[in-house]
């Protein structure tokens, strides 16, 4: 008898409580809350809703394609962006930032060339006295 007249009482609790929480809640929304929240102001055009669901939020290969798509821009603005950062962090340091001037070094393509026409020459001469 006694556990039954305690779960009695819990019960009775539990409606109480439930009841006391419905009663805030229509208090909360009769106080103007939940119109707050969908009155209209600044934000997404209802009339571009209406049109970004018609041509993508009818059917899954649509919404999937717009998922993708928005992955590829996102990707492409944060790759940009971290290049950016990347790029004035290490500014002079990169291959693309170094005065490469600096590190000029004389060209001894000229002695190269004297060699290759001295020996065209010898090739020359070497021929001539084959034929004599």
């Amino acid at each position: 008898y006694r556990s039954a007249t305690m779960l009695g009482s819990l019960a009775r609790a539990a409606r109480m409580g439930a009841t006391r929480r419905v009663g805030t809640f229509s208090s909360a929304t009769s106080t103007g809350v939940r119109s707050k929240s969908t009155a209209s102001g600044p934000g997404v055009p209802p009339a571009l809703l209406t049109n970004w669901y018609n041509i993508f939020g009818k059917s899954n290969v649509a919404y999937i394609t717009w998922i993708v798509g928005g992955i590829l821009v996102a990707e492409g603005f944060t790759g940009g962006m971290t290049d950016m950062l990347w790029s004035s962090a290490n500014s002079g340091r990169l291959y693309e930032s170094v005065d490469w001037t600096k590190f000029v070094v004389e060209d001894d393509d000229d002695d190269d060339d004297d060699d290759d026409e001295d020996e065209d020459e010898d090739e020359e001469e070497g021929d001539d006295d084959d034929e004599e």
